[in-house]
């Protein structure tokens, strides 16, 4: 059996989905598998990590089918961040806050061609252009706290 953390669970129940039971079991249940999955990442392998406590066709079905939006759920998300940032500015006065803008390359075999969003982009890892998707993320760092603020595939023109 695998025991989910009181903080996931606070955190997940603060963003007032407005989820029935069901619903908040599955996000539950996806969001620890995600912490707790080693390597590789998919359906199958968040599903074991977390203890298969779901059937796999109901956790296909709550991301596809369920009444949700993943744009509400962001905002949801950051509004909790902003609300902690200014309680902690709030109870010590001024503070100074980083916003740091990231992108990474995911590269990929450059016989794979039929993935949306694959082109060549710049890695600063490599030196050159390279296959691959490019996330751009945004982090945001204040004294003691750190936060995952967005993450979103970068798509040149073409794609939109």
């Amino acid at each position: 059996m695998v025991f989910v953390h009181v903080a996931i669970v606070k955190f997940i129940l603060s963003l007032q989905m407005g989820f029935s039971k069901p619903q908040i079991r599955h996000l539950i249940s996806i969001v620890n598998g995600i912490i707790l999955c080693e390597g590789r990442k998919n359906i199958s392998t968040i599903r074991e990590a977390a203890g298969k406590e779901r059937h796999l066709s109901s956790t296909t079905r709550f991301l596809n089918e369920s009444p949700w939006s993943v744009n509400h759920l962001q905002k949801q998300r950051m509004e909790r961040i902003m609300q902690s940032i200014r309680k902690q500015t709030r109870n010590r006065g001024k503070r100074i806050v980083y916003l740091l803008l990231y992108d990474t390359s995911c590269k990929k075999e450059s016989t794979t061609r039929r993935m949306e969003g694959l082109d060549f982009h710049y890695s600063h890892e490599n030196g050159k252009s390279v296959w691959s998707h490019c996330i751009v993320t945004m982090h945001v760092v204040t004294e003691g706290q750190s936060f995952a603020g967005d993450y979103r595939p970068y798509f040149r023109e073409k794609y939109y």
